[in-house]
């Protein structure tokens, strides 16, 4: 079988690719380089280190997607059924097939020897239970062994998927829209409070109430998406996007773009969902440059397969590194990293790649292809 039919936004895939390759801007450049990097290295890692917003982009449609869909379908039989079938067919079948291949079959037919997977084992239960988010503050970071640190925003968003839904049900389409401000202030208010305990910073990033900004705004863009249509906004989404993203720089430039820091977690999660959510009312309703950019197959490739790359490529990088990071620290030019940077580059980004393209064809599409009936 094949998937059905998917009614295609080309600019919607677009932002997608530019999401997952700002996530991999993070995980491949900037954590390949010295913290204390200096010279053209330091100046690469502080750009790269930008990518970890790719997630907040991946919020933003996902509230904007999600809420379209529940709002589009509310009042019809089989609401909640068919939008939760079609949610698990997407969703289910590559994430829980991974955890199944990793911690179910593996150690039956390879010998471990890094207690690193013990500790994966070991904490199985939030995996499967998409409370990853929640173990990493009670049990710490290094709860999350063997490069799975990612799933944080995987159990955010299904958190989100199966709350939503009620709300959608229960609220009209104003009261929505004061229920995503009321959010975004409350996230405001928790995520000041948590970097005031002695919780590690982290929590902010990871805790689902204080991530609702980029879903809450993106809800709000669908609500208005229905209500005169999204072109009304385009001069304030440029604006928008213009301040947001200069004061984000200004931030970074500041503090530094790290989203363990009190101020970044308090003022720059905020900017950082208006920036994209300005950026996709802009990808919506524009026909310039940035459209027809959004729209080039390559890029809309990359958002095809996003899901995959998003939840392979990290526990790939870090088998990339296992294997080969002796040789890879001794891989410098006058002193540059680059090199490194470049080869882990050229060899993990083409494997991730490929093996999403292999996950989405012969596997995921069998599942895509009972969405048929769920419409």
């Amino acid at each position: 079988m094949s998937a059905p039919p998917r009614r295609i936004i080309p600019e919607l895939d677009g932002l997608r690719g530019i999401a997952i390759l700002l996530v991999f801007l993070t995980h491949f450049v900037a954590l390949q380089l010295p913290i204390d990097a200096r010279g053209v290295d330091g100046a690469v890692r502080w750009v790269a280190r930008f990518g970890w917003t790719g997630v907040d982009l991946f919020f933003v449609l996902s509230g904007f997607l999600i809420t379209g869909i529940l709002l589009d379908t509310k009042g019809e039989p089989g609401y909640w059924r068919n939008y939760a079938a079609r949610r698990c067919l997407r969703i289910f079948p590559l994430y829980y097939g991974a955890l199944v291949l990793v911690l179910l079959v593996l150690p039956r037919v390879v010998h471990w020897d890094d207690s690193r997977y013990a500790i994966l084992q070991a904490n199985q239960a939030w995996y499967w239970t998409y409370l990853v988010n929640f173990m990493e503050v009670i049990k710490g970071p290094g709860s999350a062994a063997l490069n799975t640190s990612h799933f944080w925003s995987l159990c955010i968003e299904e958190q989100f998927y199966l709350v939503w839904p009620l709300v959608v049900l229960a609220a009209s389409r104003r009261a929505l829209l004061w229920i995503a401000a009321a959010a975004c202030v409350g996230g405001l208010a928790f995520r000041w409070w948590l970097v005031r305990t002695p919780l590690d910073p982290q929590a902010a990033y990871v805790l689902t109430p204080g991530r609702l900004d980029g879903l809450m705004l993106g809800a709000a863009l669908a609500v208005a998406a229905r209500q005169g249509g999204l072109e009304r906004w385009q001069g304030t989404a440029r604006r928008l996007f213009a301040g947001s993203a200069t004061l984000v720089v200004a931030l970074a430039g500041w503090r530094g773009m790290e989203y363990r820091d009190p101020v970044m977690a308090v003022a720059g999660f905020p900017l950082i969902a208006v920036a994209f959510g300005s950026l996709l009312v802009l990808a919506l309703t524009t026909q310039g440059r940035f459209a027809r950019l959004l729209r080039t197959p390559h890029l809309g490739a990359w958002g095809r397969y996003s899901y995959g790359l998003y939840l392979m490529h990290y526990p790939l990088l870090g088998a990339i590194e296992q294997k080969l990071g002796a040789p890879l620290a001794r891989l410098t030019w006058k002193g540059s990293h680059l090199p490194a940077v470049g080869v882990i580059c050229g060899i993990g980004i083409p494997l991730a790649f490929g093996m999403a393209w292999c996950s989405y064809h012969f596997y995921e599409k069998r599942f895509l292809a009972l969405k048929r009936f769920f419409v």
